[in-house]
């Protein structure tokens, strides 16, 4: 596999960075995750966007354009020939010189995760509210890849956080919906989320099919006790939920999730 490190494409055996790099003694970085639909990047200006929102956050530098980072990442979507899969970007810390890396991956969700949904269940991790951290997609994600992996070996694919309120906040790769008598749900960013760009579209689409939409802080108790759950981000899209801890859910009711779900799909031409 090849890869993109600033500007110049490697192979991924023959590639290296500084490991005196704040970006890999520290964690002091960012990325973006995009899905590639049809050798197309899904929402570029929009990742690109909160990618130098971020960097303002952190005080990193940022000092591309959306064009240059678009050719990059086209040309190592060709050198790998990937046509359906995600474009993931890594901006970090390297004194003056920092790394701006784009690297390539095939798409791990399957049609059967979408038929039979999810099954998540509640970390023991809390989210705060008040860190800087839950609104950017810093690379210091070691504490998502640890509640994620308790949740794996639970029989787990996914874990959803509350925050330092008992309030739900988000998975730890994703943006949680929930519907209730017809209404979509979900937190609000200031609970300590990240301002997801699936969710950004889904309320979006909701609005447009004339599906009301509550924004704000919902109890565990609110969540399980919904009609209609699922999860997003940028690679899944949208993930019905068919199981919280010991909650189940009949997805084959889900229609305002369907009707989400397939509009989302025409968004994106997948």
């Amino acid at each position: 596999m090849y890869i993109s490190i600033n500007g110049k494409i490697v192979e991924d055996k023959n590639s290296s960075i500084s490991p005196m790099s704040e970006g890999y003694m520290f964690g002091y970085g960012l990325f973006e995750t995009i899905k590639v639909v049809n050798s197309k990047m899904c929402f570029l200006e929009e990742h690109i966007e909160r990618l130098k929102k971020s960097c303002k956050k952190i005080g990193l530098e940022f000092n591309f354009n959306i064009k240059e980072i678009e050719n990059r990442a086209y040309k190592i979507l060709e050198k790998n020939k990937l046509n359906i899969g995600a474009i993931k970007i890594v901006y970090s810390k390297n004194g003056e010189e920092n790394y701006l890396i784009i690297t390539t991956r095939k798409s791990s969700y399957t049609e059967n995760n979408y038929k039979v949904g999810y099954k998540i269940c509640f970390s023991d991790i809390r989210r705060n509210p008040d860190s800087i951290l839950p609104y950017i997609k810093s690379v210091n994600y070691m504490e998502n890849i640890i509640a994620k992996k308790i949740g794996n070996e639970k029989g787990y694919e996914e874990v959803i956080f509350l925050n330092t309120k008992n309030k739900i906040a988000e998975g730890s790769v994703s943006n949680i919906f929930f519907i209730k008598n017809d209404i979509l749900f979900t937190p609000s960013i200031e609970c300590g989320i990240l301002p997801g760009i699936t969710r950004d579209k889904v309320i979006d689409i909701a609005k447009e099919l004339d599906v009301k939409v509550n924004i704000g802080e919902f109890s565990k108790d609110e969540l399980l006790n919904a009609d209609e759950v699922f999860i997003t981000n940028s690679l899944m899209d949208i993930m019905p939920i068919s199981n919280i801890d010991n909650k189940l859910f009949n997805i084959e009711k889900n229609i305002i999730t369907c009707k989400i779900m397939n509009k989302y799909k025409s968004l994106i031409g997948g």
